[in-house]
C-alpha cells in the first residue's frame, strides 16, 4: 500500500497533539520522502539507460583482446588457393627460330575427365598448355588439324603437355571462326594398362616390352580406350587449366 504526501501531512497533523514535537517534525519526514523519490527516479534513469546499451550489443560477441569481426585478418589457412599456375607465355621453337606467344584464353576446371575448350585464334600461329595440380595426372588433347584430321597427344601432366598449330598444320578456315580442343584428364592412378590391354592389347612401341609407358600413351589416343577409362574412374575431384597462346591479332582480324 503507498500513501501520498497529502495523506502523511494528514496523519502527523492529527497526532501532533498526542506527542510533543511531532509537528515540528513534520517538514523534515515529507523533505526526506521527497528525497528518496527522487533517488528512485534517478535509479531507475539509469537502468533504462543500461537496458538500451545491452541491446545495442546484443550479437557483437568479444573474447578479451579480440578485435570485432569486421578488423579481424582473414585467415589464410581457410583461403582457397586459385589451382595451378598458369604461365603468361607459350614458347615455340621451329629449327633456329624462337619466338613467344601471349596468352589469350584459359580456363579452369575443379574435377577431371573430358572437357571442350573454345577459343578464337588471332593467328596461324597457336599454341595450347595443360596444367595440372598433381603432375602424374594423364591429359590427352585432341585438335583439327589441316585437312580436317584429328591431332593431339597424350602425356603426364607434369611432362607439359601442348602444342603448337603454324601456317602448315592450322586448317583453311582457322582463322574464320571459333574453333574446339577436346581435353581429357585422368588421374595418376588410373587403370590405363589394365584398360589399354582388354582393348587394344597394347602392344610394345619397338623395343620396349609388354604394355610400358609409350605404348599406354599411344593407347589413350584411342577413342575407346579413353571412353571405357573414363566409365572406369568418372570425374574424380582434381584441378587443372588450359590456356590457350596466340600472336597479335592482325589489324581487321575480328575477334571473340
Amino acid at each position: 500500500m503507498s500513501h501520498t504526501e497529502n495523506d502523511l501531512r494528514e496523519l502527523l497533523t492529527g497526532r501532533a497533539g498526542e506527542q510533543e514535537g511531532a509537528a515540528a517534525r513534520l517538514d523534515t519526514i515529507i523533505g526526506r520522502g521527497r528525497r528518496i523519490r527522487r533517488t528512485r527516479r534517478a535509479l531507475t534513469a539509469g537502468a533504462a539507460a543500461l537496458a538500451v546499451t545491452a541491446v545495442a550489443l546484443t550479437g557483437v560477441q568479444l573474447r578479451p583482446g579480440e578485435a570485432p569481426v569486421a578488423q579481424r585478418p582473414v585467415d589464410s589457412a581457410q583461403v582457397e588457393p586459385p589451382g595451378p599456375e598458369i604461365p603468361e607465355k607459350f614458347e615455340v621453337r621451329l629449327g633456329a627460330e624462337r619466338f613467344d606467344l601471349g596468352l589469350i584464353h584459359s580456363e579452369r576446371f575443379e574435377t577431371m575427365g573430358a572437357r571442350s575448350v573454345t577459343f578464337t585464334p588471332t593467328s596461324t600461329s597457336t599454341g595450347y598448355r595443360v596444367v595440372c595440380d598433381d603432375p602424374g595426372a594423364w591429359v590427352v588433347t585432341v585438335l583439327r588439324l589441316k585437312g580436317g584430321e584429328p591431332g593431339g597427344s597424350a602425356a603426364r601432366c607434369g611432362n607439359v603437355p601442348g602444342g603448337h598449330h603454324d601456317e602448315r598444320s592450322a586448317p583453311a578456315d582457322w582463322l574464320e571462326r571459333p574453333h574446339s580442343m577436346q581435353v581429357w584428364v585422368f588421374p595418376a592412378d588410373a587403370p590405363v594398362r589394365k584398360v589399354a590391354e582388354e582393348v587394344t592389347g597394347c602392344r610394345p612401341i619397338g623395343k620396349g616390352r609388354d604394355c610400358d609407358g609409350p605404348a599406354q600413351l599411344r593407347a589413350l589416343m584411342n577413342p575407346e580406350v579413353r571412353e571405357r577409362l573414363l566409365a572406369e574412374v568418372g570425374d574424380r575431384t582434381g584441378r587443372w587449366a588450359v590456356a590457350i597462346y596466340d600472336r597479335p591479332a592482325a589489324p581487321g582480324t575480328p575477334t571473340g
